[in-house]
């Protein structure tokens, strides 16, 4: 079953129409109250991830469940805080490795790290890489010295190289499992061959992308028209940014 998570998935919702510039700002934005550690933060920025995954007509689960393995990961993650910081223990659980400051500190961090790959996920959901390539020139273009076509071009093709080595490794497991290989025991063995096809896939891919670059011309000097943000999606940014200074203030 093919991934959808950390794709563009193509839609007609107003955040799909959203001009990427603004998202950009949003997202910046949404990431400044990530730092916090007030959990009426955290409590404020989960409802809204949640709001906007429902106003994006997402798949949320068919991307939840593609998202499995990060969970596994935030779970470890979890249990490393709660056994290694040290603090007072429940006086009922005393037998246990359990401290409420490592309790409190492994929620907080799981709960962090949670909401930025949520909204990583409905980024990357409703944003075409070309648009964010172009917002990203838009953006550094007034900087003087540095070269914004390049720097757009690379973290648009990151992402995009990412998702693809995503879909690379699903495809490697489900051949090696419809080989039975999943009986194979051996970690060794079984992460040789994941991992030789993978790289070696990502390593051809990467040279057809440089060949596609070359064969289409591309230079940096050659200008790019980029077009203002219009401003009924300027107005919306506008209101986004005070929703989050009022809440700033309540909480």
């Amino acid at each position: 079953m093919a991934r959808i998570a950390l794709h563009y998935l193509p839609g007609d919702s107003p955040l799909h129409r959203w001009d990427a510039r603004c998202k950009f700002f949003g997202l910046l934005m949404v990431t400044a109250t990530l730092v916090q550690t007030s959990i009426s933060w955290f409590i404020f920025d989960s409802i809204l991830l949640f709001s906007l995954f429902f106003f994006s007509r997402l798949p949320l689960k068919n991307i939840l469940r593609d998202l499995n393995s990060w969970m596994i990961l935030l779970f470890v993650l979890f249990l490393f805080q709660v056994v290694l910081t040290p603090g007072d223990r429940f006086p009922s659980l005393s037998w246990l490795p359990i401290s409420k400051d490592g309790l409190l500190l492994g929620s907080l961090t799981c709960w962090r790290l949670g909401l930025i790959l949520g909204y990583a996920v409905l980024f990357t959901a409703v944003t075409r890489p070309r648009d964010l390539r172009d917002a990203l020139i838009w953006i550094l273009k007034p900087i003087p010295m540095l070269p914004e076509r390049r720097i757009g071009l690379m973290v648009s093709l990151t992402l995009r190289f990412f998702s693809r080595i995503l879909d690379h490794a699903e495809e490697v497991r489900l051949a090696h499992r419809a080989r039975l290989g999943d009986r194979n025991k051996n970690p060794f063995r079984k992460a040789k061959f994941l991992a030789l096809p993978i790289l070696r896939r990502s390593i051809l891919q990467a040279e057809e992308v440089t060949l596609a670059l070359v064969s289409r011309g591309f230079r940096e000097d050659i200008p790019l028209r980029l077009s203002k943000i219009p401003l009924p999606h300027l107005i919306s940014l506008v209101i986004f940014f005070g929703i989050l200074i009022g809440v700033w203030f309540l909480v």
